[in-house]
């Protein structure tokens, strides 16, 4: 269930590559790297071997100019953002760390095995059809997908891509590969989908915690820091200071957006803070199938805690506020109407302007003989890769040399350019934030229920915060028969 912490790695050694190349715009619109005659970086053994991990490939090889295309999810609405994507492709180098570290890395592989990198963007919701209607003709236009992970739900069972433990050259059991994704979405010995160092999307999409630093201090609150690295940062203590620090301002009795919260949430939080306690509402049998496995004592008593949390006075729900716009929500809080605010880390790049003077941690455990702190990735803001059926043969190789290639550079690059540059330099406010972030992304939480949906208990276990409903055991038996023939109907669609 745990990541293998990645982070630890890739700070040892960050590594610039100082390569120059062109682009091209095709007449699709598709936008390709190319690499003539540049002068660039093989992936070869070098004098930092020692600290640098080699991917077990060829060094060079001469594909002849051939596209890897890339195909990936977007929402118009986010294509300003940094939820679009910004790591498979650059145009051109621009002095921004994450830009020119995916320009250098592309150019590098695109040099060493004669390829060229293009990224296709499609919107989130004409995906399914698209590669249906690929794969139905036996086109082999796309190389590489990213739908959306709350499409890819209705994907996955449809056979669509290839099981990645069989792609030629992809080596799971590197770090630049997740090690979490690769145990929690392998079923029946099949993987649809993998997080990789080749993406900061599925980084962004991981949830955490931020908090307001003056407010911590103006409330006598402890080091929330020092409880973190302690491991005594739990549910209890968030609902603690929650309380001590929910303020009604202009003495109404009643907590409005006028007033100061402890908690600024949303139906996520239920999400969130369940996965923070190291549960997953699906784990999976000695045979690789998923189980239903939800409703232990301590599963049962983290969702009471968390429902409890979230009905309290002192928390702000935005999806059931009148606005529940993000931006509307992350700016109650850069404006100093809540203590702690529930995020995705690419809010983290979103505040980079504001005045507030924050710092970020972990979602916290249940209690503090929790092995460690857990969290989750968003389904709703990221996709994972995964490669389809269409494929095959030497253009299968192909396709797995360069994403292995590609992830292995990232992993070195890029990902180390999202930390240092993105997150903890320039975004993040203190040393201290930095070293959370290292928790935070190392030990990250895929759920398969949050993908699948089982029998719709994903929406119905979300609900239990904004609904207040602690009936968790009947819910559980109500709906049991309906989860598990879901999860056996998967099951028989990857025999199949």
């Amino acid at each position: 269930m745990k990541n293998r912490r990645m982070i630890s790695l890739i700070l040892a050694l960050l590594l610039a590559l100082p390569l120059a190349g062109c682009s091209q715009t095709d007449d699709s619109g598709i936008t390709t790297d190319t690499a003539a005659d540049q002068e660039t970086t093989q992936i070869t053994e070098t004098e930092t071997e020692e600290t640098r991990l080699v991917p077990d490939i060829p060094a060079t090889a001469d594909y002849g100019g051939d596209e890897i295309r890339f195909l990936h999810w977007m929402l118009e609405e986010w294509e300003p953002t940094v939820r679009a994507s910004r790591d498979i492709y650059a145009a051109e180098l621009n002095g921004e760390a994450i830009n020119d570290a995916v320009y250098n890395r592309n150019i590098s592989v695109e040099s060493s095995y004669n390829v060229k990198i293009a990224l296709e963007k499609m919107q989130l919701s004409q995906i399914d059809s698209a590669v249906n209607k690929a794969v139905t003709a036996g086109d082999d236009t796309y190389d590489v997908i990213y739908p959306r992970l709350y499409e890819a739900a209705g994907m996955y069972p449809k056979g669509y891509f290839i099981n990645l433990l069989d792609v030629p050259y992809i080596d799971l059991e590197k770090p630049w590969w997740d090690s979490s994704s690769v145990e929690s979405l392998t079923v029946m010995g099949k993987l649809p989908a993998v997080a990789t160092s080749i993406n900061v999307n599925d980084k962004d999409a991981t949830v955490a915690l931020a908090f307001n630093k003056e407010y911590a201090e103006a409330h006598n609150l402890p080091d929330l820091y020092s409880m973190v690295k302690e491991g005594k940062w739990t549910i209890d203590k968030l609902s603690e200071y929650s309380a001590v620090a929910a303020t009604d301002t202009d003495g109404d009795g009643v907590m409005t957006e006028e007033d100061i919260y402890g908690f600024l949430g949303g139906n996520d939080v239920m999400d969130a803070l369940y996965r923070g306690i190291g549960s997953t509402l699906v784990t999976r049998d000695d045979d690789g199938a998923y189980i239903f496995s939800y409703g232990s004592e301590r599963d049962i008593d983290g969702t009471d805690k968390v429902v409890k949390l979230m009905n309290e006075e002192w928390f702000f729900n935005h999806h059931t506020a009148a606005n529940t716009d993000d931006i509307y929500y992350r700016q109650l809080f850069e404006s100093g109407k809540g203590l702690f605010f529930w995020m995705r880390l690419d809010e983290v790049t979103n505040m980079r302007e504001g005045d507030a003077d924050f710092g970020i941690i972990p979602v916290p455990k249940l209690e503090e003989s929790q092995d460690t702190y857990y969290s989750m990735v968003s389904q709703h803001t990221t996709g994972l890769m995964s490669v389809p059926k269409t494929q095959g043969g030497e253009k299968l190789e192909e396709i797995g040399l360069v994403l292995e290639a590609m992830a292995a550079i990232s992993h070195y690059d890029l990902i180390p350019a999202y930390i240092e540059s993105s997150l903890k330099t320039k975004h993040s406010r203190d040393a201290e934030s930095a070293e959370m972030l290292d928790i935070i992304i190392g030990n990250r939480i895929f759920d398969p229920m949050l993908i699948y949906n089982f029998g719709d208990f994903a929406n119905l276990f979300m609900s239990f915060g904004y609904k207040n409903n602690t009936a968790v055991a009947s819910t559980i038996e109500t709906n049991k028969d309906k989860v598990e023939a879901a999860i056996q109907k998967l099951a028989d669609s990857m025999a199949e």
